[in-house]
């Protein structure tokens, strides 16, 4: 066989909802760090104790750092890597954190068409969707089903142009359908 291997980045764009979810975070994550800050500066006022004063800024740094953790954690790429017929599709969180979240034998792909023929895609429209794009419909968002983890699942991606002429390779023209 053939070695081949490439891969791509995909930045998934940040929309309304993950403003909306930023903003609820910091505010929900500020009000413990105030709750904590002042019931333990109230505590460590009545009993006369630093003590207990360090401790609560210890729970607040903690928390400050979950909450940083999380917020952050909103930003989100892709990575697509093909090697010799298997796609791997792996999320970073801010550009630090790493998880592989799919991996699969493109041999095994029922379909890979553009996200807008309907003319393939019809009889799969009614699968659960896994986002794993930018957001945006363009050019090259294509939509591939596999069955995953025990379901059959519809996948968005961005393939560029090399990645699927490698593709080409292991899916037959009749189940990979490239946008002209």
């Amino acid at each position: 066989m053939k070695d081949f291997f490439t891969e791509q980045l995909v930045k998934h764009k940040t929309t309304d909802k993950d403003r909306m979810r930023q903003a609820l975070y910091l505010g929900i994550y500020t009000a413990i760090i105030i709750y904590i800050v002042f019931n333990f500066i109230i505590r460590a006022g009545m009993h006369k104790e630093i003590g207990i004063f360090v401790l609560g800024l210890i729970f607040a740094a903690g928390i400050a750092a979950l909450a940083w953790r999380q917020i952050t954690g909103l930003n989100v790429e892709f990575e697509y890597t093909y090697t010799d017929g298997t796609l791997d599709i792996d999320i970073i969180r801010n550009r630090s954190r790493r998880k592989q979240i799919f991996s699969a034998a493109v041999a095994d792909f029922e379909i890979m068409a553009h996200i807008n023929d309907t003319e393939h895609l019809s009889p799969y429209k009614e699968l659960p969707e896994v986002n794993l794009a930018s957001g945006d419909i363009l050019d090259n968002t294509y939509v591939f089903v596999t069955v995953y983890k025990g379901k059959r699942c519809r996948f968005v991606t961005e393939p560029k142009d090399e990645l699927l002429k490698a593709m080409l390779v292991d899916l037959t023209p009749r189940r990979l359908h490239i946008k002209k």
